[in-house]
């Protein structure tokens, strides 16, 4: 079992940013994607921005970790929000957004071969289980996934530029906050997605209705001023392999609140899905409360 900080932390993301799927939708029926990224973007460098002014933690950063700071921000800020936007656009259903939970697959190959972390029997099992369980998610989406080749290369590649920021993270020192770099990641690889809302056509940049003002600041107050600061701790403090394999608990709560929130309907094959990763995710941590 985690630490009990790691434990609170995961606990926390899984539940926050599971509900923030039906929270996404809420406001994007208003808002376009550039729009409400900008909003998530800026919200972010502020929130972190306060919290350095007001605590006076040092935003510096080693010389030597600049080029791995660039890269993780681009990779987790830009390079996930750019593909997975762009991979959307071209797909007919939401649902596709979860090939990007590839992700957990990609993270236990590259720290095999980057981190040198060890792929237990229960690990490769545990990855097996969970991508069984995306894939009956997607059963009913394969024919629109087969028409638009394109727009599934670009949810996958989403989820492996998002699992190679993950690897890269690992390699910052203690010594540097995390605050300070999830700030710095949005300042450099929130960029793109500025420059996107500023030469894009859009309607609006505010919404109208309550529901997606509701999206929007459940956005730009949950989700970017604390899951984003949650998960990178996640991430610096947990082996690679047990934070990949367990964001897999994120579709779970996703597809519960979308059912709770928007009166979406599962399918039989839902259900069964949502049981497989549940079991993958429990491979993963149960075997290390055992071994304590």
């Amino acid at each position: 079992m985690p630490p009990r900080r790691e434990l609170t932390l995961f606990i926390a993301v899984v539940l926050l940013w599971g509900v923030n799927w039906p929270m996404m939708k809420m406001a994007l029926v208003e808002l376009d994607f550039w729009v409400f990224r900008t909003w998530c973007i800026v919200a972010g460098i502020l929130w972190f921005l306060g919290y350095h002014l007001k605590t006076g933690v040092s935003l510096a950063i080693p010389r030597e970790h600049w080029w791995r700071l660039a890269v993780c921000a681009l990779c987790n800020v830009a390079g996930w929000n750019l593909l997975s936007a762009s991979g959307l656009s071209l797909l007919p259903s939401g649902r596709a957004g979860i090939l990007a939970y590839t992700m957990p697959l990609w993270v236990v190959l590259l720290s095999r071969f980057l981190l040198n972390d060890v792929l237990t029997k229960s690990r490769i099992a545990a990855i097996a289980i969970g991508m069984l369980g995306i894939a009956l998610l997607l059963i009913d989406e394969f024919n629109a996934l087969r028409s638009a080749p394109v727009g599934a290369l670009l949810m996958v590649s989403s989820g492996f530029v998002w699992a190679f920021g993950i690897i890269l993270t690992k390699g910052f020192p203690r010594s540097v906050p995390t605050t300070s770099i999830t700030l710095w990641s949005f300042i450099i690889g929130g960029w793109p997605i500025l420059l996107g809302a500023i030469i894009s056509p859009h309607n609006t940049w505010l919404p109208t209705s309550a529901t997606a003002w509701a999206g929007l600041l459940y956005n730009v107050v949950i989700v970017f001023g604390f899951c984003w600061f949650a998960w990178n701790e996640l991430v610096r403090n947990l082996p690679a392999q047990v934070t990949g394999i367990s964001s897999l608990a994120v579709p779970v709560v996703g597809f519960v609140s979308g059912m709770l929130i928007l009166g979406e309907q599962p399918r039989a094959f839902d259900y069964v899905a949502l049981l497989a990763i549940v079991v993958a995710v429990a491979m993963v941590l149960l075997p290390t409360r055992k071994r304590q």
